[in-house]
């Protein structure tokens, strides 16, 4: 039976923390708003160069996407290889293999250096098939592979519980614990005269003279240079809405498993449903950590993805034993290449974005590249992750999906819902209905109240969906997510779903 509560093992193994909230009067040399890897490795990267810094996090450091990931740390990024090739050329497809590969072991350095205890293990990493064009794809990828210079070999019987056509081996790949990572470099960055912040959500950045003030719910703070580093940016000068997309995934841990699992997998048909597993241990105990059921934010919102994912386990790698469960959501790039670097239309700004699901080394790569560029180094990566690029024939076929989704939802403004009764509400149960001709997102309270906020989404005026599994109201636009009552989980939306006020918010 699957744990009602929904919660990380990464989170659930870790303290909670407490850095102070933003106060006025604080200027750095760098503001880096986001306080997930990306934004701790940034932050710790310039601190060892000298700059001053301060990390300013809207909720608590290390709870979002990176405390909610599967925590491979590899360059294997499912068959990634040949479609650089054929999209960016065989040089560029290199210096991604060759920077994903640095970021592995300057990970391990850092972990070294500062003597953080995280769980680090070196282990193989395989992308599997279980058809024979899933193969054909497999043999072009090493083949891509190989030219590039990377350590790809094919495997014919990969170590899984179950028969595959084969797999990719990447050898001496790497995975951690992520939340004690991020605790641990966090009290280093503070330590070392750095600033955390944390509650203090950023909602604009404005510039005064040569400084650049980030504005919070609680104050504001200035820097020479701003890091954006919040999944989706929240401060949007590159048109990131129009180049990325949002995607949601479903994860669980088990514990006590008799499968032997030596090795990171994750499968590559697009015919069959993800799985993707790893070992972990969780207190002495052999577990697996298990992912898969990926879909855009905001759709399938009546679809029970935690319980497909226990049966698609269960059906390939026998009976879990389920501790956990949790989700993560990650920002897509429409040509599947993460934007880091500046601003574009922005001076001293710069941004991270679209890591596609492959957060754990580009939130190095994004520390070095960034490091770099405000120091004035030269930097051979960065043309690739170029956030100013615009590849068409990459972006395309995701492109048209986006809009085709914008419109789908833009309509649905227009599509005319029947009178609202607040007895077809469930408890704990929302619906988007039509009141007083406003879209109106309507929850039901477990004590049987009735609460009524706008269901257009405060980003750009899309319409929310509500997500019955997470309870969550979701934007299937740009990503955007609100708790029951309105409150902002996740970005690109600053502000919170308006309440509304009508006697109809009587217990029902």
């Amino acid at each position: 039976m699957l744990p009602k509560k929904i919660q990380s093992l990464w989170m659930a193994t870790t303290p909670a923390t407490d850095y102070p909230e933003l106060q006025s009067g604080i200027e750095v040399d760098v503001v880096v708003v986001g306080g997930g890897l990306a934004g701790l490795n940034t932050a710790y990267f310039l601190m060892r160069e000298g700059l001053k810094v301060a990390v300013v996090e809207a909720s608590y450091i290390g709870t979002g996407t990176s405390g909610n990931t599967t925590a491979k740390i590899t360059s294997l990024h499912n068959l990634k290889y040949n479609y650089l090739k054929k999209y960016f050329g065989l040089a560029k497809a290199k210096i991604y293999g060759e920077s994903n590969e640095w970021a592995i072991s300057k990970l391990e350095e850092i972990i070294k250096t500062e003597e953080i205890d995280c769980d680090f293990g070196r282990l193989s990493s395989y992308v599997y098939t279980f058809t024979e064009s899933g193969l054909q794809g497999i043999k072009e990828e090493i083949k891509a592979c190989q030219e590039i210079g990377l350590p790809a070999s094919f495997i014919e019987k990969p170590e899984t519980p179950f028969p595959s056509k084969g797999a990719i081996c990447f050898k001496n790949q790497a995975y951690f614990h992520p939340r004690k990572y991020i605790l641990a470099l966090a009290e280093r960055i503070q330590k070392r005269g750095g600033y955390i912040f944390e509650r203090s959500r950023a909602s604009s950045i404005k510039q005064a003279g040569d400084k650049q003030v980030v504005v919070t719910d609680k104050a504001e703070i200035r820097g020479k240079h701003v890091v954006v580093a919040t999944n989706f940016p929240f401060f949007d000068k590159g048109f990131f809405f129009a180049r990325t997309y949002q995607s949601r995934s479903y994860v669980f841990s088990s514990v006590g498993t008799k499968n032997n699992i030596k090795g990171m997998f994750i499968n590559t048909d697009l015919e069959d449903k993800k799985l993707s597993f790893r070992p972990h241990k969780i207190r002495n105990k052999e577990s697996m950590i298990i992912g898969g059921e990926g879909h855009v934010v905001g759709e399938d919102g009546e679809e029970n993805h935690y319980a497909d994912l226990e049966k698609l386990a269960n059906e390939k790698l026998g009976p879990q034993d389920v501790e956990f469960i949790w989700s993560a959501q990650d920002s897509m790039s429409m040509d599947r290449m993460p934007f880091i670097g500046k601003m574009p239309m922005a001076k001293n700004i710069y941004v991270v974005t679209g890591f596609g699901k492959w957060g754990m080394t580009h939130s190095v790569i994004c520390a070095k590249i960034i490091t770099d560029l405000i120091l004035g180094k030269e930097n051979s990566w960065v043309k690739l992750y170029d956030p100013s690029r615009f590849n068409l024939s990459a972006s395309w076929p995701e492109i048209k999906n986006s809009i085709l989704r914008t419109f789908k939802n833009y309509m649905r403004k227009f599509e005319k819902k029947k009178e609202f009764n607040a007895k077809d509400l469930s408890i704990g149960e929302g619906m988007v209905a039509d009141i007083k001709n406003q879209k109106t997102a309507v929850y039901k309270t477990e004590e049987g109240q009735i609460q009524m906020h706008s269901a257009v989404c405060t980003h750009m005026g899309c319409i929310v969906n509500w997500n019955s599994e997470e309870k969550t109201w979701d934007c299937p636009c740009h990503g955007s997510r609100f708790t029951p009552e309105g409150e902002i989980i996740n970005g690109p939306a600053t502000r919170s779903l308006p309440e509304i006020k009508t006697s109809r918010q009587a217990s029902v």
